[in-house]
C-alpha cells in the first residue's frame, strides 16, 4: 500500500511540475518601412549575418546563433537564404563581414560604404542582422531578447526592425525556478522570425 501511495504522489508531483512551465512570447515588430514589397522579399536571396552579442549575452552567443540559424530555414522554407557557414569560408568576404559586425552595432550609425562593401561580397540585396541583447535570470525567470534588422543593400535603408523576446519559468513551489535556456531561446528565435516580413 505504501509503495502505491508513493508512486501516485510521484506521478502527481511530475504532472504538477510539467503543467507549471510557462514561457511567454514577448516578440514584436518595432518598425516597418511604408512601401515594403513582401513578395519580392520572400523570393529574393537574403544574406544572414553572424549574430553579435552584448554584455553577458556574449557567453551564450554561439548557442543562440546556432539555434536561430536552425529555426530560420524551417520557418522560411521559400526564402533563399545565404547563411554564414556558406560565405564565411571565403577570406575576403569573411573580413568584410567581420568589419561590419564589429563596427555596426544596433545603436551605432551605419556608413554607406560598409553597406556597399557587403553588397559587393555577398552579391545580394537583402541582409538580416541579428544581435543577442539580453540573457538574464530575472525574478525567477530566464529572459532572452534578440534584435533583428532587415537591410536593403541597394538603397542603404532599414526596411524592418523587430524583437524576439521570451521569458520562462517553472513554478515548483515558491520561489519560481528559471526555465531551460534552450527552450526560452527557441521561443525568442521563432518570435523574431515570425514577425519578419
Amino acid at each position: 500500500m505504501q509503495w502505491k501511495l508513493k508512486r501516485w504522489m510521484m506521478l502527481f508531483l511530475c504532472a504538477v511540475m510539467a503543467s507549471c512551465v510557462g514561457i511567454g512570447d514577448l516578440s514584436q515588430e518595432n518598425y516597418r518601412r511604408g512601401a515594403l514589397y513582401i513578395r519580392s522579399l520572400s523570393q529574393e536571396k537574403m544574406a544572414v549575418l553572424p549574430m553579435t552579442g552584448q554584455g553577458k549575452g556574449r557567453l551564450y552567443l554561439k548557442q543562440a546563433e546556432e539555434a536561430f540559424l536552425k529555426v530560420l530555414p524551417e520557418m522560411r522554407p521559400k526564402t533563399p537564404l545565404l547563411l554564414p557557414a556558406t560565405y564565411m569560408q571565403e577570406e575576403t568576404t569573411a573580413a568584410v563581414v567581420r568589419h561590419f559586425t564589429q563596427e555596426n552595432k544596433f545603436k551605432s550609425v551605419i556608413h554607406e560604404t560598409d553597406l556597399t562593401g557587403l553588397k559587393a561580397v555577398l552579391n545580394t540585396r537583402y541582409l538580416l542582422q541579428t544581435e543577442l541583447q539580453q540573457v538574464e535570470f530575472v525574478e525567477g525567470a530566464t529572459h532572452v531578447r534578440i534584435e533583428g534588422r532587415l537591410w536593403d543593400l541597394e538603397s542603404g535603408d532599414i526596411l524592418w526592425e523587430g524583437t524576439g523576446e521570451s521569458r520562462g519559468y517553472i513554478v515548483l513551489f515558491f520561489p519560481t525556478v528559471p526555465a531551460n535556456f534552450e527552450k526560452v531561446l527557441d521561443v525568442a528565435s521563432r518570435g523574431l522570425i515570425q514577425h519578419l516580413p
